[in-house]
């Protein structure tokens, strides 16, 4: 089977993507997302409900996400027209007795919503069974769990993903942060492939030197992470002291060529380590250089077909776990189990 970027994009219609932090979504907000070439506006209404629905009016297509929530309704802000939280029009102001029929046809088109983990996630294939994976430290209240800002990437969500990946690039895109003291070289990996995805365990490559101290997130651990796909990866981090974090990245799709990273960090309970708050100023800091790296990249997103070399390039044994998740996506978008 040929896959294009078509195919991609309607097998992860059926998965649970994040469009916002929780905490941007209080009640009576209004937002707009772009998930999968999909205008969507996302609400939360005073009672708590959730709506995500096709951003157009159906009265003159005005993007709804401009509108309000108004006594408990949402609002269109060009004419007025209201909505409730299953997407069902509840009010036409220039009618003053809409027939069923009318309110019926202006029903908003509206996809599987819910909150979890600290996201609002949407689902615009209904009739797909896939589920979020189990995480318990996020879910743990032994655990301090911290919500990272999302960050919008100028490059494909394959991009992000295969950079997150990557184990060869710490000590040259992280020089001044996460790979301060990072070696080069490429350390030994365990990888096993998973019916939904696959795992990775390997030594952080943190070298021991006489003029460099490493701080505690740059120092030797081990690293175990976990691909739930397509775009769902969690990175145990175990330091030598006991301690531990477990970090997610989802790079939500928003074009072909553009997504939008939620992530967050888990730690496990009396770190000895930087504070929470520093934690996540950290993190910042090293996600925001490999935003960089990805948009340097040509072309924006990782081609769908591999050619030569995997995935259209020259690659090197570093670059296995990047062939890994190559190999299973392609076997999970054609309907096969990753093997």
């Amino acid at each position: 089977m040929q896959l294009s970027e078509e195919n991609a994009f309607k097998a992860m219609r059926g998965t649970w993507q994040p469009v916002a932090n929780a905490v941007d979504l209080p009640k009576g907000k209004v937002i707009g997302y772009k998930l999968l070439e999909t205008e969507l506006v996302v609400a939360r209404f005073d009672d708590g409900a959730l709506l995500a629905a096709d951003v157009a009016c159906p009265h003159k297509g005005a993007r709804l996400s401009a509108g309000c929530i108004r006594d408990g309704e949402l609002m269109c802000a060009y004419h007025g027209w209201r909505f409730d939280a299953s997407g069902a029009c509840q009010s036409i102001p220039s009618l003053v007795a809409p027939n069923p029929d009318k309110l019926a046809l202006s029903h908003l088109h509206s996809y599987p919503v819910k909150e979890r983990y600290g996201y609002i996630w949407v689902k615009l294939d209904a009739s797909s069974p896939h589920e979020l994976p189990e995480v318990p430290e996020f879910e743990d209240p032994r655990w301090t769990y911290k919500m990272g800002p999302p960050m919008v990437f100028g490059s494909g969500w394959r991009r992000e993903v295969e950079n997150y990946l990557d184990m060869t690039h710490f000590a040259f895109a992280h020089a001044s942060t996460l790979g301060k003291c990072a070696d080069p070289k490429i350390p030994e990996m365990d990888i096993q492939v998973h019916p939904d995805g696959f795992q990775m365990d390997a030594p952080f490559p943190a070298l021991t030197t006489p003029h460099e101290q490493p701080g505690k997130l740059q120092s030797a651990h081990h690293r175990m992470q976990r691909c739930f796909l397509p775009n769902f990866t969690t990175i145990r981090q175990s330091f030598t002291d006991g301690d531990e974090r477990v970090l997610v990245h989802i790079p939500s799709p928003n074009t072909q060529e553009s997504c939008t990273v939620f992530w967050s960090v888990a730690i496990s309970p009396d770190f000895r380590g930087p504070p929470p708050d520093s934690q996540i100023e950290f993190a910042i800091r090293v996600l925001d250089e490999d935003r960089q790296m990805c948009e340097l990249q040509i072309p924006r997103e990782v081609p769908i077909n591999p050619a030569r070399g995997g995935w259209g390039v020259l690659v090197t044994p570093g670059d296995t776990l990047a062939n890994t998740f190559q190999k299973t996506l392609r076997q999970w978008l054609t309907g096969r189990t990753p093997q």
